[in-house]
């Protein structure tokens, strides 16, 4: 499907969705359930077909050898497609004693939500937030909750706008979007990756499952953009409740506006710095990072908010886009970041001191291993370079 086709059915299928949301949603659960039934079908029939092989050995040992080979070889390319693992989240795994404030802070939100347990809290160097939800026994479920809590966004954030920010997150846990969307997502992955390994080898009769792959991935993939879509209003719309529209506005503001100065001016900053070999000691990019941020210019956050308000939702991306999410808040864009020493990363006390440390020397030896890297590989050039001629 070309991208302006795809573009096309996923504006008419959003048309849909708001017009007769149940029905939209049983849809997508029924076509996934298609697309699991269809892969359930593939596996017992290959299996049936194996072990007709199998009682057909004492007749024509040959042949049943071939076919078994044929097929089995087929019916393990299928289940391992089927079984997709999602990784275990990476970060600095919080105990209640280190961020006291913070998990009382999450009892409060969990209990209004009423959103399952979480099973731990992780700190990053991102500057992000999110939840994610592991099954323990892959197709079977039994999910473990994470929370992943950027250290850059905190440094950045008001408690208020930070916790507007935790409703969204525990307010997709709360409507069971992460399982479900988990859930479309394996069965996304398990198409491409059942769609790669055709394509390295088709065995016989693999065409029946190449045909209902051209028909049926496009088609899902776009039907169920909009859920995905949706999923995030609704938790827009629980950060909004627990806090108020106006703090939802704010934080969404200030992370569209954060992110452009540290994609184009902080990073950049820091990076250039380290290309021109300034001593190691000079960087301690987390633990600046917040009173870097918190020095935008007014011009500046005018200039990036109006940038930010620009941008049109793309169909790569299920988030909407920031000019999308305010007006369904019935808000408008507002910069307002912390006084120095006022955000959130205070909640991370008494961790955080630890945690700024251990990022900006994670970073550090990132850098070691950058500078070596362009030494090995100016070593190799000057090894390689033809000699001079006399």
């Amino acid at each position: 499907m070309e991208n302006r086709d795809f573009e096309l059915l996923v504006e008419r299928i959003e048309r849909a969705a708001r017009a007769h949301p149940r029905m939209y949603k049983a849809k997508v659960f029924g076509l996934a359930a298609l697309g699991y039934g269809f892969l359930a079908t593939v596996v017992i029939v290959l299996a049936g077909l194996v072990v007709a092989a199998l009682l057909a050995f004492r007749h024509a040992p040959v042949l049943a050898v071939k076919l078994v080979i044929v097929i089995g070889a087929f019916l393990l390319v299928v289940v391992r497609a089927l079984w997709v693992k999602l990784e275990q989240p990476k970060g600095w795994k919080l105990a209640r004693s280190d961020a006291p404030d913070l998990f009382n802070l999450l009892d409060r939100l969990r209990q209004t939500l009423q959103t399952p347990p979480i099973y731990a809290v992780l700190v990053t160097p991102e500057f992000n937030a999110g939840v994610s939800q592991i099954p323990r026994l892959g197709l079977f479920g039994w999910h473990r909750n994470y929370l992943l809590l950027g250290l850059p966004l905190m440094q950045v954030l008001t408690r208020e706008q930070f916790t507007s920010v935790l409703a969204h997150e525990l307010g997709h846990l709360s409507h069971g979007h992460a399982r479900s969307s988990n859930w479309i997502y394996r069965l996304r992955v398990t198409w491409l990756r059942l769609d790669a390994a055709l394509r390295q080898h088709a065995p016989p009769g693999s065409r029946v499952v190449t045909w209902f792959y051209h028909w049926y991935v496009p088609y899902f993939f776009a039907f169920s953009f909009p859920l995905a879509r949706a999923n995030e209003f609704e938790a827009d719309e629980a950060a909004a409740r627990l806090t108020s529209p106006q703090i939802a506005c704010q934080a969404l503001t200030a992370v569209s506006v954060v992110a452009a100065f540290l994609r184009e001016r902080y990073w950049p900053g820091i990076l250039r710095a380290a290309v021109d070999g300034a001593p190691q000691t000079t960087f301690a990019p987390y633990s600046k990072l917040g009173s870097a941020a918190l020095g935008i210019s007014e011009a500046d956050g005018k200039s990036w908010t109006t940038a930010a308000l620009n941008e049109v939702a793309s169909v790569s991306d299920t988030h909407p886009s920031l000019q999308e999410r305010l007006h369904a808040l019935g808000g408008t864009p507002e910069l307002a970041v912390p006084a120095l020493g006022q955000a959130a990363d205070l909640l991370l006390r008494p961790a955080l001191p630890r945690l700024l440390t251990a990022f900006d020397k994670q970073w550090h030896e990132q850098l070691a291993r950058w500078r070596q890297q362009q030494v090995q590989k100016q070593a190799k050039q000057e090894v390689f370079a033809p000699a001079p001629r006399r």
